[in-house]
């Protein structure tokens, strides 16, 4: 179809490819001049005029009415999710064509599902490459446009929002959009399970980097009896792959059975970023048992899978949780080279905690060599980290600066210090 022709030219010229009349078209329910008068575009045709009309053609209404080829609604559906996959896999160039490609479509042709669809991936491509301030426009632009009644696609778009909000060091904003959207969700007459999943994800995500274990706890048990609802099988694996590092330390052979099962739900899917992702929380789980070489592994295939697809934010955590690893092995000039690398990304990106990260990690290896940056460095950090809202971070960050204080004499500033951690140990509570 010619999205320039007038219905009514439209209509004529499907007729006459058909080989139809305009009495053969319209009978027996309307008038050959109704007709003629619909084809001239003397007459706009009722909804159920235009039904019986693109019966009679063998074509969809909306098609019809809106100049769509036929199929052009599952042809845009499967382009984004295949788009989806090759982003996962870094061709972001290609990908990026794609979605302006299925946004003009999209709009052109009144799909307004998938072309929220298409901005929410524009998003994705600009977070995928580092580019948190342009991803946060993008999700704002998908949600402005967003059509009534598409619950899992706002909770996907709400959960980059609350991420986005995260790296800029608004842990509170994000906690609140996303709790507030999921107390909507289960409000609704019938409860979304995807959208319910998506945010109970990113909310686990969040509460984790807070250290608030058992409040994630609860979510991951309301929301297990929905997860065979559940129809997008990337939430599912995502949901199983953040709640298995709730697991406690004894629990090690279970969060490898949850982590395995989300890799192979992203091997299946092709999903490569994700896998690298996998990889990460293997590294981070197998770091707090104390099994460091085996979470140095996990690192390093973290970093080169996240290196290959160019996730660039994701790549510097992932080098972080690998320069602290070689810290406690006592490898300082390679932790300190892999910490300042991260760091300049960090500090690209404008991720609040991963600077916050990089710099106690620097402050602690300057520690280590008695250099005189120690103290300004875990200052920052606790900063940092304040201005995220992080309190167990701020607390862990206050002791290590007060103890530094300490051995350097500074008694007064160690008692501020320690003071400042006490504070935050009380926000956890």
């Amino acid at each position: 179809m010619n999205e320039d022709e007038t219905l009514g030219a439209r209509v004529r010229r499907l007729r006459l490819d058909r080989g139809l009349t305009q009495k053969d078209l319209a009978e027996p329910r309307y008038t050959r001049a109704y007709l003629a008068a619909v084809e001239a575009g003397v007459r706009a045709p009722t909804d159920e005029a235009l039904a019986h009309i693109a019966a009679g053609l063998g074509v969809d209404p909306d098609d019809l009415r809106h100049g769509r080829p036929p199929g052009a609604a599952s042809e845009l559906a499967r382009m984004l999710a295949e788009a989806r996959v090759r982003l996962s896999r870094g061709e972001t160039g290609a990908v990026e064509e794609l979605a302006a490609r299925a946004e003009r479509e999209a709009e052109r042709y009144a799909l307004p599902e998938l072309r929220c669809r298409a901005v929410h991936l524009a998003g994705e491509i600009e977070l995928h490459r580092g580019r948190v301030a342009s991803a946060a426009a993008a999700y704002r632009r998908a949600f402005e446009i967003l059509p009534a009644g598409q619950p899992a696609l706002r909770a996907a778009i709400i959960a980059r929002q609350a991420y986005c909000l995260q790296i800029d060091g608004e842990t509170g904003a994000a906690v609140a959009l996303l709790e507030a959207e999921l107390r909507g969700v289960r409000a609704a007459a019938e409860p979304n399970p995807d959208a319910q999943v998506r945010l109970t994800s990113a909310l686990v995500y969040t509460f984790l980097e807070q250290d608030w274990r058992e409040r994630a706890r609860r979510l991951e048990r309301e929301a297990l009896p929905l997860l065979p609802r559940v129809a997008n099988r990337e939430w599912v694996a995502q949901f199983i792959a953040t709640v298995a590092q709730l697991r406690r330390e004894h629990d090690l052979a279970e969060t490898e059975r949850l982590l395995g099962e989300a890799l192979a739900v992203y091997t299946e899917l092709g999903l490569t970023r994700e896998i690298g992702i996998c990889e990460w929380a293997r590294g981070y789980v197998l770091r707090r048992v104390g099994r460091a070489a085996e979470a140095a592994d996990r690192f390093e295939r973290a970093r080169t899978i996240l290196a290959d697809v160019g996730a660039v934010q994701d790549h510097a955590g992932a080098t972080l949780e690998l320069a602290e690893v070689r810290r406690l092995e006592g490898a300082l000039d390679e932790a300190e080279r892999l910490a300042r690398a991260a760091a300049d990304i960090c500090r690209q990106t404008h991720h609040v905690e991963c600077m916050a990260e990089a710099d106690r990690l620097l402050g602690r290896i300057a520690a280590t060599r008695g250099a005189p940056d120690a103290e300004r460095l875990l200052r920052s950090a606790a900063d940092r980290y304040a201005e995220a809202g992080l309190a167990a971070e701020l607390v862990t960050t206050s002791r290590l600066l007060g103890e530094q204080q300490r051995a350097t004499g500074d008694l007064a500033g160690a008692a501020e210090s320690f003071r400042r951690g006490l504070l935050a140990a009380t926000r956890l509570a």
